[in-house]
C-alpha cells in the first residue's frame, strides 16, 4: 500500500477529496479484492478511533495522526481483534459510488460520493459527523450525506430514528426524510421516521428548528413534538417530548401505545419477527418503561403478559402472540 493511496483514503474519509482524486481512488479500490478489503479496514480504523474531531481540523496534523493509527493497527491487529470489532463494523458502511446522483432531495447533481452509515437491528451507533455534530442512530436506521457535507452544505438523509446534537456552522443543518425537511442552525432533536410506520415524529430538546412539508412550515420550540401522519399529511403539535431521546440510554417508554407499535420496536431491538393470532391483539394498549438489554426480550414480554391480555411463544427468531386461555 503506497502512502499516496492512504492519503487518497484519508481525503475521502475527511470529506476533502477532489473529483480527480475521487476517480483515482475509485479505480484503485475496484482494482482488486485486496484493495477493497484494505479500504474497508481503514474506514473501520477511522470511525472506531474517533476520526472526527470536535475542534477545527489541522489537516496535516490530522493526517499524521491517521497514519499513526494505521501503523498501530498493523502492529497490533490479530484475528481476535478484528472479531472484536466485527459487531461495530457491521454497523458502519461507507459507499464509494460512481453514479452522479443518489438522493434527488439533495439537489446536488455534481456529487459523486455518498457516505452512508447504517445501524442494523440489535444495535445502536454513535458517531461524529465531519462538521463536529453528533448523531446517534437507533436500530435499523441509516443516514446518508454527500462529499460536500461540511464544506458546501450540511444535508443529511435519514431513514429510521436518529438523535442529533448539531454544532453551529456556516451552513444550515438540514435533515431530509421521505415526507419532510428539518432545518436547524444549532440544536438537539430526535427524529423517528421508519418506513414501516405510518408517521414521522420530531421532538425538539434544545434550540429551534423549522419543519417543512406539504407546502407548510412550522417553527418548533424546545419541548415540542410534531407528529406527521404520512397518509393524510396532517401535522399534530404537542408540548411533550415523551422521553424522545432516552433510547440512546437503552430506555423505552410506552404510554397508551398499541401492541403493533411496540412489536415493531422490539423487532428492531432484538431482530425478531412478530406474528399475531388475531387483528384485535395488534390494537391492545400498554403503558410501561423498560431497559433494552441484550437478552431480555422474554423478560419484557413476561411483564406485559402478566396483564392477561395475551400469551406468547418464541421459536428461534419468531414471536407468536395469541389469546390467553
Amino acid at each position: 500500500m503506497k502512502e499516496e493511496d492512504e492519503k487518497l483514503i484519508y481525503d475521502f474519509l475527511s470529506g476533502n477529496i477532489t473529483k480527480n482524486d475521487l476517480y483515482k481512488l475509485n479505480e484503485w479500490v475496484h482494482a482488486s479484492p485486496e484493495n477493497q478489503n484494505y479500504f474497508e479496514k481503514l474506514k473501520h480504523i477511522w470511525l472506531l478511533s474517533s476520526g472526527y474531531e470536535d475542534t477545527p481540523i489541522h489537516f496535516e496534523r490530522s493526517y499524521t495522526r491517521f497514519l499513526e493509527r494505521i501503523r498501530k493497527e498493523k502492529r497490533h491487529t490479530s484475528t481476535n481483534r478484528w472479531v472484536k470489532y466485527a459487531g461495530y463494523a457491521a454497523a458502519i458502511i461507507l459507499l464509494l459510488v460512481t453514479t452522479t446522483l443518489i438522493f434527488n432531495n439533495f439537489n446536488t447533481p455534481d456529487d459523486l460520493l455518498i457516505s452512508e452509515v447504517y445501524a442494523p437491528r440489535r444495535s445502536k451507533l454513535r458517531m461524529k459527523l465531519p462538521d463536529g455534530s453528533v448523531v446517534w442512530l437507533n436500530a435499523d436506521s441509516k443516514i446518508s450525506y454527500s462529499e460536500k457535507f461540511g464544506r458546501k452544505n450540511r444535508h443529511i438523509q435519514l431513514t429510521g430514528e436518529g438523535y442529533f446534537e448539531v454544532k453551529q456552522g456556516e451552513y444550515p443543518f438540514i435533515v431530509q426524510t421521505d415526507s419532510s425537511q428539518i432545518k436547524v442552525l444549532g440544536t438537539k432533536f430526535n427524529i423517528k421516521n421508519y418506513s414501516n410506520e405510518d408517521y414521522i415524529k420530531i421532538s425538539l430538546l434544545e434550540g429551534s428548528i423549522a419543519l417543512s412539508g406539504g407546502n407548510k412550515e412550522y417553527i418548533m420550540k424546545p419541548g415540542n413534538t410534531m407528529t406527521l401522519n404520512k397518509a393524510n399529511q396532517v401535522y399534530t403539535l404537542t408540548e411533550n417530548i415523551d422521553y424522545a431521546e432516552q433510547w440512546i440510554n437503552n430506555k423505552v417508554f410506552w404510554d397508551e401505545t398499541p401492541l403493533i407499535t411496540i412489536s415493531k420496536e422490539l423487532e428492531r431491538q432484538f431482530d425478531v419477527q412478530f406474528t399475531f393470532d388475531s387483528e384485535s391483539l395488534r390494537h391492545l394498549i400498554f403503558h410501561g418503561s423498560f431497559i433494552i438489554e441484550t437478552n431480555n426480550l422474554e423478560e419484557i414480554l413476561d411483564i406485559m403478559a402478566e396483564t392477561n391480555k395475551f400469551k406468547y411463544s418464541i421459536d428461534k427468531n419468531n414471536v407468536y402472540i395469541f389469546h390467553g386461555q
